[in-house]
Parts: structure tokens; sequence; C-alpha cells
């Protein structure tokens, strides 16, 4: 989701940041890219605690920083124990240095409180605002969104836990008519799983054999795709694809009106239920033999990055590599996410032409 905010002050935007993450923090640098007095993309850092990995980290956040035009950046420390962000903190400001981009505000934040310099040398302590007392927090307020505890509780969520003798199950499943099944099988069993309505079906309730087509029927590129293209308009150059099989995904997707729109970014109005579609393939991914589930992830993650939750799409791309270290198009979109582009923004790097499962 892509919610405007707008903090007055350094104070104000570190109590608005874990509602832009989706969480809080926790012991970690975050790296704010300025365009002139406008914010610009987040970076969350962890903390390394080896010399030369802080500056492998920095110098890959620079470039980053670089071609997204920054003209200058902030950065924020989380600490927990006193000292422990000070090895990245000075590796981002000598690389930030060597790239030419002027460092302005660092902040350090401990519980409640917020170390920031007074300009003369002297370090100044100030207690953050409550979220309430920040205009900025009411846009996402307004939107239903608030921050989790932490990243791992954000991971937690994104990827339930497997139900593995239902999975057993689905393995071993057949179509009831005992006949393969067609494209129209493929078509309802998407519709009804790509269904964000209150009233749709449970993807528990469906049945085994659904469950199974569902999973196999992305092991074939073209569909797979399809999916993807019309899922998130504009991550993938429709020229490039199947005429039939976009035909047939955008009659899957005849219940999500955002297929429908112009491609880029998604509109607010659909949150609600782009979050239900991420949570039903989630569904899916944990009812089904595991051996099956890195597509399904793929396509989770490109919802999840189109929709600006980059941290649940690295998520789900790094367990379809823990289950198939050898899936190409997890592996691309993994690497484009670390180098900070968005999905709209792959045309260039010709995703589609390097999407073999």
């Amino acid at each position: 989701m892509t919610t405007i905010a707008r903090p007055r002050n350094p104070l104000e935007l570190i109590v608005v940041l874990p509602y832009q993450l989706g969480y809080h923090p926790g012991p970690s640098v975050v790296l704010v890219v300025m365009h002139g007095r406008c914010l610009g993309m987040l970076q969350r850092h962890d903390l390394p605690s080896d010399p030369q990995a802080a500056r492998a980290s920095a110098r890959h956040a620079l470039a980053v920083a670089q071609r997204e035009g920054a003209t200058g950046i902030m950065l924020i420390a989380y600490e927990d124990d006193p000292g422990e962000s000070v090895l990245l903190v000075d590796a981002l400001t000598e690389a930030a240095g060597s790239a030419r981009i002027d460092v302005g505000h660092q902040l350090l934040v401990r519980g409640e409180h917020v170390h920031m310099s007074d300009g003369c040398g002297h370090t100044v302590v100030r207690q953050l605002p409550r979220p309430e007392d920040v205009p900025a927090v009411a846009p996402f307020v307004h939107a239903g969104v608030y921050p989790l505890p932490s990243r791992d509780h954000l991971v937690r969520g994104a990827l339930p836990e497997r139900d593995e003798e239902r999975a057993a199950a689905v393995a071993r499943a057949r179509h009831p008519l005992g006949v393969p099944a067609d494209e129209e099988m493929v078509l309802r069993a998407w519709a009804r799983l790509l269904d964000p309505s209150d009233g749709a079906i449970a993807v528990d309730d469906l049945r085994d054999d659904e469950l199974l087509l569902l999973a196999t029927s992305v092991l074939d590129v073209d569909w797979r795709d399809a999916l993807l293209a019309v899922l998130c308009p504009g991550t993938m150059p429709l020229g490039s694809l199947s005429a039939a099989h976009v035909r047939l995904a955008g009659r899957a997707l005849a219940r999500c009106a955002w297929a429908a729109e112009q491609p880029g970014t998604p509109h607010a109005g659909h949150h609600e239920d782009l979050v239900a579609v991420r949570v039903r393939l989630a569904e899916l991914t944990r009812l089904v033999p595991v051996e099956l589930t890195p597509s399904l992830l793929a396509l989770m993650a490109l919802v999840a990055w189109w929709t600006g939750d980059g941290t649940i799409a690295g998520t789900c791309l790094e367990r379809a590599l823990e289950v198939d270290p050898e899936h190409r198009l997890a592996d691309l979109l993994l690497r484009l996410l670390c180098e900070g582009l968005r999905p709209w923004e792959a045309h260039d790097l010709d995703v589609a032409g390097d999407s073999a499962a």
C-alpha cells in the first residue's frame, strides 16, 4: 500500500516510520532517501557485527540511493544496547561521502527517546511524541494500517504454519470425474481462489483436487506469467506473453477490480482486497505439497511487492528458493528487490524473458 504521510520534523518521522514499514524496526539502521526536502525510499538494514559486512552493506545501500536520485540521506539508528549501531552508521556515512551524497540528520532511537545533535557538537535527548499527537499518522489509521511489534511478527503472519496432513491428502488427489483438467477447470479454480469478497469460499474448504490443480497449473510458465501480469498490472510486458493465457487470466480475476485498471501502482481503494488475495495465496501454500509451492510463493511475493510490502515479498522469495534453489523467477525477483527496483520498473531488465521456472 502507498500511503502519503508528511511528518513535520524528524521526531514525527520516527513515529511514522513503523507505519510505513509495517512493523517496528528493532535494532537496525533505517536510511531515508531525500529528494530535496521530500522523503523518498526507506531502507532498513540489520546491524552487522563485522566491519567488512558493514562496508559491503553500506556500499550497496548508497548505490541504490544514487540510482534513486538522492540529493541527501537521513540515518535513523535503533538500538537496544548502546553502541551497537555505530559500525553500520560509520560505514554508511563513509559510503555517502564517497558517493558525494549529503548526510543530513543522524538520529539514534532507544526506547521512547531520541538522541540528536544540537548542531554545536552536543547531543540532545528528546522524548518521542505519542502517535495520536502526530498528524502524519492519521492516513494510516484511516486506512486501518497499524505496525506489528517486529519484523518477525510480519514474517510469521505472511507465511502461516503448514498443514502437512492436508498437503499429503492433496498430493494423492485425483479429479473426481477421472478426466484431465482443461482450461475451464483451471479458470474456475483460480476464480474461486482469487475472490477477495466476504462471501468467498474458504481456501481450506476447496476440494483436494482443486488445490492440487491450482498448485500444478502454475508449473506452466505461460499460465503463471499471465496470472502475474494480470494480477499486478504493469509488472510484466503483455506483448511478450501468450494472448490466450492473458485472456483466460483476465476471466479468472473477474472479481479483482484493480486487474482491469491502468498499469502502475495499485489504487489505495483496493488495499483490503489485495491483502485478502495475498492471504488466500498464503493459505494455498500451506495446504499443498511443499515442492509445489515455489511458483505460488513467487506469485504471492509479486502481489506483496506491488503493494509496497517489500519485507513480505523478500520473505516469500527466500522461502521459494529454500524449497527450490534453481527457481529462476524467484531468484530474479529477489535480485531485483535487493537492488531497490519496483515491479513496474523491471521491464527494462526483461523480467518476462528470464522467467522460466
